[in-house]
Formats: structure tokens, sequence, C-alpha cells
């Protein structure tokens, strides 16, 4: 038996107001696109938050599952969609928030939660999945391809009272959907504030499934975006590609994609629930999953994962901020933003060696589902799914975000998420050689203490 309820609480963050994501991006928002909000999916005791910002930080979302659910809070993950064309969320990491713009996204998020678990009703879930989705490429290593699966999870009423064929039965309550590709379809020069390619994937579902409410959580996306370099943010020139049109694309691909993969039952919601259809071999594109039995209660594990940073030293920052300084000099306006930036780091690198965040994992009849802290390059999500049994899903973003972490043939070729990219989340170094594996690791423990 499985209990689902869905919520959505709109942020109520208007413009104008900093936004975050690009570091060159000084100028604050100049409008709305869409309507920003928390959306919050409850699953028997555990509750999944998923809110349109570009990232959130450990205490933020600390207050949120201590909101949600006082009494248990480590049954509430909290991810940030990772949106670069949301209000800024972080009060010490990347563009800096106002305390009232964290508090109204603690109380939207904590209101869609509630209401979520308060909606609550027996439901039957199906598993698809789907490659060929054609959108996501590897932005470190253009010759590298890629084909990472978005995968859906859908929950339909069996009925009022768990009674199949009740009042209800047959309505889809819910979706939760996952791909890895960076929410930046939009670049620096957008000021409207915009879920990027998720508003237009989540109306896509549930225009399909008329009332039900779609719960997107960004995968490990750390190296995976629809086709531009890192670097290319540090530029505020626009781009023709990169447009609210292409976004709009970029979504209803990824929607239509896990639609049009065939369903398997996963689990039931009472006793001898029929199976769904089994997946098709003739559908281009469809993963394989295991086939309908039982589901028990929704269980959850979640460890402690502590990993090191590598701390330049004085005369590395000394050497440095000389090098930027006369940088400084000719660099263009997005390329000086970001060098003033950097510069400030260096005249007060934060305190600290390493840092401390959660893994947690659930089970869901035969699917894993895993939340990581941080940007995961999308090899960490295949090394856990790797070695877990079933259908895994593998969510980046949760719980904190701190920086980039990348694996570890990926520090020979440097390059902005690995050398660059601590000082716009104002930490004291990147992470070290090894800390990725020490994710996987650590994932891969909850996974099996779920039994």
């Amino acid at each position: 038996m499985i209990t689902v309820g869905a919520a959505v609480e709109p942020l109520g963050i208007t413009s104008p107001v900093p936004m975050s994501g690009f570091a060159a991006r000084t100028e604050p928002s100049a409008g709305e696109h869409d309507v920003l909000g928390a959306r919050a999916l409850a699953m028997d005791e555990i509750v999944l938050i998923a809110i349109d910002v570009c990232a959130l930080e450990e205490g933020t979302c600390r207050a949120i599952a201590g909101g949600v659910r006082p009494e248990a809070p480590e049954q509430v993950i909290v991810t940030a969609t990772h949106t670069h064309a949301g209000p800024c969320s972080t009060p010490t990491r990347l563009t800096r928030c106002e305390p009232e713009i964290e508090q109204a996204i603690i109380d939207a998020a904590i209101a869609a939660g509630a209401s979520a678990r308060g909606s609550r009703r027996s439901c039957t879930m199906e598993y698809r999945a789907a490659h060929g989705v054609g959108v996501a490429f590897d932005r470190r290593h253009a010759d590298r391809a890629v084909d990472p699966p978005v995968q859906m999870l859908q929950f339909t009423a069996v009925g009022s009272g768990g009674v199949p064929g009740g009042a209800g039965a047959g309505r889809v309550v819910a979706s939760l959907l996952t791909y890895p590709c960076h929410p930046v379809v939009l670049d620096g020069t957008n000021r409207l504030l915009s879920g990027d390619y998720v508003h237009p994937l989540r109306e896509r579902i549930e225009a399909e499934n008329p009332g039900s409410i779609a719960v997107f959580a960004t995968g490990c996306a750390g190296d995976i975006n629809t086709g531009h370099s890192a670097e290319a943010s540090y530029s505020l020139q626009g781009s023709t590609s990169r447009t609210f049109a292409e976004a709009h694309r970029v979504g209803t691909r990824v929607a239509e994609a896990a639609l049009a993969a065939d369903p398997a039952g996963v689990g039931t919601a009472g006793e001898g629930a029929s199976a769904a259809d089994p997946m098709g071999a003739g559908t281009a594109g469809a993963d394989p999953a295991s086939g309908s039995r039982d589901m028990g209660p929704a269980s959850l594990v979640t460890a402690p994962v502590t990993v090191a940073m590598t701390r330049p030293d004085a005369a590395r920052v000394a050497e440095d901020s000389a090098a930027w300084t006369r940088d400084l000099a000719t660099a263009e306006p997005g390329r000086a933003t970001l060098l003033s930036l950097w510069l400030d780091w260096a005249r007060a690198v934060p305190e600290g060696a390493d840092w401390t965040g959660r893994v947690s994992a659930f089970r869901l009849g035969d699917v894993t589902v895993v939340a990581l802290p941080g940007e995961p390059f999308l090899a960490v999500a295949e090394q856990i799914s790797a070695q877990v049994d079933g259908p895994c899903v593998v969510l980046g973003y949760a719980d904190g975000c701190p920086g980039y972490f990348p694996t570890m043939g990926e520090y020979p070729h440097g390059g902005y998420e690995v050398e660059d990219a601590h000082r716009y989340y104002g930490m004291p170094g990147p992470f070290a050689a090894g800390s990725a594996e020490i994710l996987v690791e650590k994932a891969v423990e909850v996974c099996r203490a779920l039994g």
C-alpha cells in the first residue's frame, strides 16, 4: 500500500529581485515569464520537495524539513530544480539573497509539503524510462556522446479509501520526473524569472493528465547541458539558440519522451492489482523494468557524508589575484564582472577544509530513488545505478548545493567545474579528487541498508 499526495505553492517572489546562476549577470529581474513555485510529493511518510531556484543551502533545507515534519525531518528531501533564471536563493553562496527571500522560499515549501501530506490517497505506480531524448550533451567534451534516460514515476488513484473502482479511481494524481540536464537553456541576458525548460516539461505532463501535479527533480547534471560550454556563461552576449522558444522545445521533447515510453507496473496499492502493460520490445528507446508485485510502505534511509576540499595556499591566491587584476583592465564586461567576483573571494577566502552533507535513498516497490547533494557529474548516477538492483532514479541538488562533484578522471582536464566554480559558490576550494566516488560509495551503502 502506498499513499500519495502532491501540491504546488507559488514562491510569491516578484521582480525586481537579484537573479542567480550567472556570475556575470548583475542586473535584477525585470519581470516573470513563469510562476515559480515549490512542488511537493508525499509518498507515505516521505516528502520530496522541488523548488524553482538555482540552489539551496543546507540550513534552508533543514528549516523546510523541520517545518514539514518536525517529528521526523530526515524523511523530507528538498531539492532545487537548478533553473538559472530563478531568484537568488542562497544566503552565503552564488548570488546572495536577502533573509526575506529565503524565508519566502521556506514558507512556500512548508506549505506545499503540508498540503501534499494532507491530500494523500491510495495509489498504484508505474515506472517509465526512455533513452534517445536527444537534447543532452557533455558540455566539457564535445566529442563524447551521452544518452541519459528521462525517468518518470506516475501515481494513479485506486479509488477513495483504497477501494478499487471507487471515486477517483484511474485518475493520475502525480508524476515524478527526472532528467540529468542543466536547466540553463536561457542565457545570461535573460532577466525574466523562469523555470527554464522545466516549466514547459511539467506543463506537458499535466496537460496529458488534467488535474495531476508534475514534480521535476534534476538529475546528476554537473557536466550535462544542451550543448554549450560552462565558460559561455561568462559572456553577456545574447544567443539566438538560447531562447524561450528553445526552452519550450527542450522541455516538451523531454516530457514527450517520458510519455511515449511503455509503462511497467512496479508495485500495487492493495492486493492483487493487475500489472501495467509490459514494456513493448517494439517501442524505440524504452528501458525494461521489473513486473508488478505488492508494494510495501515506502522506506527511506539517510546518512551523513563528509568530503574534503582542496584549499589553495596563500601564495597561490596571491599569484592568481595578481593575474586577475592584470586581466581586469582589458576584459569585456561579463568577464570583468567575473574577475571582480574572484578578487572579492580572494580577499576573504572562506574558512574550512571539508564539507558535510547527506545522502538519502528510498524505495517504492522495485524502484530505488537516490538523492545526492550538489552538482554530481552524470557518471556518478551511472556508477550508482550499476550497483543497485532494479530501476534506479538518481537526483542531484538535494538537501544542499555546495558546488560540483566531478568524477576522478575529470580532474586532469581542469575547467570551470574543477578549478573555478568554487569561487562563485563561496567555498574555500574545489572538492578534492575522489569526492564524487565517496558520494557513490555512500549512496550504495544507504541503498543496501534499505534491504
